[in-house]
């Protein structure tokens, strides 16, 4: 008895977690005017009004889905970033190709860039909430590196101010190529992604003297 009451509270714990990821399915591949409550309780195994337990409307759906599928990236991004050695040049090499892996490979990074813009004129807030927790933080990321870099006399002294943000928009050009054409883009990705790196690497290193 006790041990089925304890799978009951468990499965029932993990419940919104799994109606989440079903959101997240239907959504991606229906859009979200036209994915319904039916969509995803029919993905999660539930029912209508187990959804309504925990979700009260598709608006909160949607928004929690995609805090949910958003959360931990940035946190990944610094813990990779502390355990990456070498030069400044060395470390903003393997946070790019963080970037490229979680915001190109993985469909979930993808999708919520998706999301963000087919979806954004509904949802101005959940939007402004991904620039000040995701997109800002990053930047400064990729600041204090470069920051780092010029301290060394690694990079320039003299890089314009909206650097960073050049270094890093490659990878969301990639991402929209991968939404548009799916698992057969018409570019070689590894080949942009090298060229862009070695790009902007050469833009930002100090010339010998």
């Amino acid at each position: 008895m006790f041990k089925c009451e304890g799978f009951r509270r468990r499965r029932k714990a993990e419940r919104p977690a799994e109606i989440l990821d079903a959101a997240f399915a239907a959504f991606a591949d229906r859009g979200y005017a036209a994915t319904r409550l039916e969509d995803v309780a029919a993905r999660a195994g539930v029912t209508k009004g187990t959804i309504y337990l925990y979700f009260p409307t598709k608006e909160k759906l949607f928004e929690d889905m995609v805090r949910s599928h958003s959360a931990g990236l940035l946190s990944e991004a610094d813990a990779f970033l502390a355990g990456a050695e070498g030069t400044s040049a060395d470390r903003l090499r393997t946070l790019l190709h963080f970037l490229y892996t979680r915001c190109v490979e993985d469909r979930c990074g993808r999708e919520i860039l998706r999301f963000m813009v087919a979806e954004g004129k509904l949802f101005p807030q959940l939007v402004a909430e991904n620039y000040r927790d995701f997109v800002m933080p990053m930047l400064a990321m990729v600041n204090a590196l470069v920051d780092q870099g010029v301290a060394a006399g690694q990079f320039r002294a003299d890089l314009p101010r909206e650097t960073v943000r050049i270094v890093i928009a490659p990878t969301f050009f990639l991402s929209v190529i991968r939404l548009i054409f799916g698992d057969a883009p018409p570019v070689d990705e590894e080949a942009y992604v090298e060229a862009h790196i070695n790009m902007a690497l050469a833009g930002l290193l100090a010339k010998p003297a």
